[in-house]
């Protein structure tokens, strides 16, 4: 049996409810600080005259990071067109610091055109403003005043498309792959992430409160839909155990993830429209 541990916390909001972010850089400790200077020392390098901002987001600039179990998410502001060299540069750079810091589970580096952030549907302002480390460079973000509810809606808008294209993919994947069991717990690990912040963003709003962390997404989906704790509770077990039984994740998939794509319709239905995922946000 999977063993969850009640970790996170909601955030922290001002007398008003807007929410306040906790992220800070004392809050980097040893030795998520070397992997951190790294990254910020080779970006740098790398775009000498581009990078407009790089950003921490997660656990680590939170100092809730967890040896040989969290990541380390970061995203990156260049200036000009985003090209294919940059991102294989990006890639390599993820790959170097994944073989050089093994308590990290994956160094993740995703790249914008600073323009492209700054778009009215871009959900990455809110998070620049609520959960976000900025560690170099001299971008200044707009100043927003969120609280919890439609601007911080981000996986539902998506779940519909992402639950479909997961079973299609688990369905397609041969058994006799190499890497079979690999990518099926990758798929796994991807949507039962989602899942359970999908879930989390049905009571968001009326709860009033805002957290990304896992733990506390469940806690606060199961106290408004107490049916539906045992399912929830599962999709935490996977994520933080991902697993390899492929149809036992499809028969799963299709009555839970269905059932929230119900309730993701009823609630959002006004302002949810189909569109292709971006599977930037883990």
């Amino acid at each position: 049996m999977t063993k969850i541990l009640p970790l996170g916390h909601l955030f922290p909001t001002d007398k008003e409810g807007f929410i306040l972010n906790d992220c800070h850089p004392d809050k980097i400790l040893p030795p998520w600080t070397s992997l951190v200077q790294e990254l910020r020392q080779s970006c740098l390098q790398i775009w000498p005259s581009r990078l407009q901002a790089l950003y921490l987001r997660g656990s680590v600039p939170r100092g809730l990071a967890i040896l040989n179990g969290s990541d380390l998410d970061s995203f990156a502001l260049l200036s000009g067109e985003i090209t294919p060299e940059d991102i294989e540069q990006s890639r390599q750079l993820c790959q170097t610091l994944n073989r050089r810091y093994l308590f990290c589970k994956k160094v993740e580096l995703i790249l914008f055109e600073d323009k492209s952030i700054q778009k009215t549907d871009s959900i990455w302002p809110v998070i620049i403003q609520t959960q976000s480390l900025q560690i170099a460079g001299d971008f200044l973000p707009e100043t927003l005043n969120v609280k919890p509810g439609p601007d911080l809606i981000s996986y539902s808008y998506t779940w519909q498309v992402d639950l479909a294209t997961t079973l299609k993919n688990l369905e397609c994947l041969s058994p006799h792959a190499l890497d079979y069991s690999h990518q099926v717990k990758k798929q796994c690990a991807w949507i039962a992430r989602r899942l359970i912040r999908v879930g989390f963003e049905l009571v968001m709003e009326q709860d009033q409160c805002y957290t990304p962390d896992l733990y506390q997404c469940y806690e606060r989906f199961s106290a408004s839909f107490p049916e539906q704790r045992n399912s929830m509770k599962k999709a935490l077990e996977l994520a933080i155990k991902p697993s390899a039984n492929r149809a036992g994740l499809i028969i799963f998939l299709r009555r839970f993830g269905r059932w929230l794509e119900g309730e993701v319709h009823r609630k959002f239905y006004y302002s949810i429209e189909e569109e292709l995922s971006t599977n930037k946000i883990p």
